[in-house]
């Protein structure tokens, strides 16, 4: 079986390859899927696509967030069968031989067959975004600033509101603030960066919000949302900061220590996917929550997309291209595979 495979060779050098795939030398622990569509991850994938991570090794086989239906599984797999409907975090392929332990991440859930593939698509985003509200202690009304509208900020602001908290969220670029009022969320701040302490803090009859929590991944967010925390609050890192950033440390260090914040790192991996003993916490559990919400209406999220393209090099490095320069018009691109 051929398989096309997306693969970035070094700074802006992304190719799409074939492989010959062979279903009989199938690991114990692997799974053979056929991709139906797949979603670009505008966070770690532009980081290698464009060179933003130092030390950063080539080749990267990106993506994860497809899906697809199961052809075939290894003897170690009792939870699947042929024929059924995945999400899982495989990098972006038209077929993969997939194993979850080698996965970052290592998501493999199971959808129904109503769930729409276009919402089912967002649902690894989604589980990324419950790293914001997990390891939270969140209250009932609290005031809630969240940076950054992009995928994971427009998820991360309903959920907070969905819980019944005062959210405010702030982004640069007009397009996408735009567009996360009409997906839901209620409080948008539209202005540059160096305004946005100021226009916050002189909007509120406190010191600062309960919770804020960085979606961006730019460090000149994560120090503004330092500073329009208040005393005791909550400092939540949901992005990851890549690019290099000059800044006097010692003022965001010292707001730290003067208002006894709490800093909470919610990289992907944070929690397991399956049940463990001692903890109610387990992904698996929570992505079932999240397909309800899907199927119900509660989450509509492929709104959110707003280019599909077929498996092309030059549609995929537009792709790219746009989601790093051209944020107000690119906000979600998926690949469709089946073209």
């Amino acid at each position: 079986m051929l398989a096309r495979k997306v693969v970035i060779f070094g700074k802006e050098d992304v190719r799409i390859v074939s492989e010959e795939i062979d279903p009989e030398k199938i690991g114990a622990n692997e799974i053979l899927f056929e991709t139906e569509i797949s979603f670009i991850s505008a966070g770690t994938e532009l980081s290698r696509v464009f060179a933003l991570k130092k030390g950063a090794t080539y080749p990267v086989y990106p993506g994860y967030c497809s899906v697809g239906r199961v052809l075939k599984t290894g003897k170690n797999i009792s939870n699947l069968k042929e024929g059924d409907r995945i999400v899982c975090s495989a990098p972006h392929a038209s077929l993969s031989m997939f194993d979850p332990a080698k996965s970052d991440g290592g998501v493999v859930f199971k959808i129904s067959d109503e769930t729409n593939s276009k919402e089912a698509v967002f649902m690894t985003m989604e589980r990324i975004a419950l790293n914001a509200i997990l390891p939270v202690d969140v209250k009932f009304n609290d005031k809630v600033i969240i940076m950054g509208l992009g995928t994971l900020g427009i998820i991360t602001a309903l959920y907070y509101q969905m819980m019944g908290c005062e959210v405010t969220a702030f982004e640069t670029f007009n397009n996408r603030a735009k567009l996360a009022e009409r997906m839901g969320v209620r409080n948008v701040i539209s202005c540059p960066l160096e305004e946005q302490v100021r226009t916050y803090l002189s909007s509120i009859d406190t010191d600062g919000a309960d919770i804020a929590v960085d979606c961006s991944g730019y460090s000149g967010c994560i120090l503004n949302a330092i500073e329009m925390t208040g005393k005791y609050g909550q400092v939540v890192l949901l992005g990851s900061p890549r690019e290099e950033y000059d800044a006097n440390v010692s003022v965001p260090f010292y707001t730290i220590h003067s208002k006894m914040l709490t800093v909470i790192g919610a990289l992907n991996r944070r929690f397991n996917n399956a049940e463990v003993a001692g903890t109610r916490i387990n992904m698996n559990r929570s992505m079932a929550d999240l397909e309800k919400m899907m199927i119900d209406g509660r989450l509509h999220l492929a709104r959110l997309i707003s280019h599909e393209i077929e498996p092309d090099e030059k549609q995929l490095f537009e792709a790219y291209r746009g989601l790093m320069y051209d944020r107000d018009n690119y906000t979600g691109v998926i690949i469709d595979w089946k073209k």
